[in-house]
């Protein structure tokens, strides 16, 4: 069976990537697997550190973090079953993007569907976007719903 992976971060604005998501399993007749990712907050980086430093900095993760993530992914995926479709749900700690990325190729994922925030280049420019390192780098087609109205 196809599948569709849709990235989430369980805030109101995932009911309109849902929808999408919903309408293009229903249509395709895909599974779907809902998946939200934690990224971990470094704890403490020093002034001026370098990237190697920053992505080994010790960090803080509580593990029901996860655990609370997926209940709310499952909630989520009950609308998704009474409309008769497969829907499998996962929660990782990870770098979104990354993890995106990996969990499509290892689900072989026709689709990725998830939403975009909209914010402007100065964020991007700062925290970079989760969408842009998936558009880069996906190896299948990614449908990006603009949350904004």
């Amino acid at each position: 069976m196809s599948n569709i992976l849709v990235p989430l971060d369980t805030s109101a604005s995932a009911e309109k990537v849902l929808a999408a998501a919903e309408d293009l399993a229903v249509r395709l007749k895909s599974g779907v697997r809902l998946l939200h990712v934690i990224e971990p907050m470094a704890s403490y980086i020093p002034v001026g550190a370098a990237m190697d430093v920053v992505t080994t900095a010790a960090v803080e993760i509580d593990p029901m973090q996860a655990e609370g993530a997926k209940k709310r992914l499952e909630k989520l995926a009950d609308r998704l079953r009474a409309k008769g479709l497969e829907v499998d749900c996962e929660a990782l700690i990870g770098i979104a993007a990354d993890e995106i990325l990996e969990m499509a190729k290892s689900l072989g994922s026709e689709f990725i569907v998830l939403g975009s925030h909209g914010h402007g280049a100065l964020y991007h420019l700062f925290s970079g976007s989760v969408v842009t390192g998936v558009l880069k780098h996906s190896a299948c087609p990614v449908v990006v719903v603009p949350i904004r109205a």
